[in-house]
């Protein structure tokens, strides 16, 4: 249990981080499962009241709508799942609808990008902050997607002499090119350096059974909670990306031809997050 589900989603490139929460969540429905009946549940058994009673419960510990919806999808994509594999005869999820009506508004995000900016060299001379951090700071600031921070490679490092540039080859077939400069520089290279002492040509690295591999991230929250203690500020790799969005039109002038380019993304994707940093944003200033 739950039946395979979390090598499926792995193997589809979903990030180890949400697999765990997707997990954890239907683990969570059959325990409740198991106290409501007393008695072990398969998956064709289940039935919309249960799915009604698990959320009301869920609900009654005081979950925001938004955290309660996200369990919602997840339950929706697990119950897909056991109908690709055979294990329900019916998927009753996609008709599905929670009894009491949740409210889905998406909160504003109070974030000025240019004071990100202006705390990055402190964040890069900081003693106490690991290397994993100050890399992570300096993607978050380029608007990279935590799934892509995973998969970058040292060897689409360019030198420049005064300049470091990376490309980004993202698994939707996009590319991004991302320039390092100042004291950026020795970040980057001893991030380089490193990885080829652990003979990997990830730049963010995690060590598995003796062996480097990919960037696991299980680990992220170590990193952004120390940033967040340094900075004095929530640090979420989603908000900034939308403030840097909001920069580069706002402040940058760059139109959504040029965002396209700089993100690396589809003109959907950079439309809808133009738009959304535009509502979202709001400045201290």
């Amino acid at each position: 249990m739950p039946y395979g589900y979390e090598k499926y989603r792995l193997k589809n490139g979903i990030s180890p981080n949400t697999v765990v929460h997707e997990v954890q969540l239907i683990r969570s429905l059959f325990a409740f499962l198991r106290r409501t009946y007393d008695k072990k549940v398969e998956p064709h058994e289940i039935r919309p009241t249960d799915i009604q009673r698990f959320l009301q419960e869920q609900r009654d510990l005081g979950l925001k709508d938004s955290t309660l919806n996200r369990k919602l999808i997840y339950i929706r994509r697990w119950f897909d799942y056991m109908w690709q594999i055979g294990r329900i005869p019916v998927d009753f999820m996609p008709k599905f609808k929670f009894s009491e009506k949740l409210d889905l508004s998406v909160p504003d995000i109070e974030m000025d990008y240019e004071e990100l900016l202006a705390k990055k060299d402190a964040v890069l001379e900081a003693d106490q902050l690991a290397l994993n951090a100050k890399i992570l700071y300096l993607l978050y600031l380029r608007g990279l997607r935590l799934r892509d921070m995973a998969t970058l490679d040292i060897h689409n490092f360019e030198d420049k002499g005064d300049a470091l540039l990376l490309t980004v080859e993202k698994k939707d077939g996009f590319v991004c090119i991302l320039e390092f400069t100042g004291k950026e520089i020795p970040v980057m290279q001893e991030a380089i350096e490193r990885a080829v002492f652990r003979g990997t040509s990830f730049l963010l690295s995690s060590k598995v059974k003796d062996e480097y591999t990919s960037f696991q991230m299980g680990s992220l929250s170590d990193y952004t909670e120390a940033l967040s203690a340094f900075l004095g500020m929530p640090v979420r790799s989603g908000d900034i990306r939308f403030a840097y969005v909001h920069y580069l039109y706002a402040v940058q002038h760059k139109n959504l031809e040029e965002i396209q380019q700089i993100l690396g993304v589809s003109i959907d994707s950079a439309s809808r997050m133009l738009k959304d940093s535009l509502t979202r944003i709001k400045t201290k200033k």
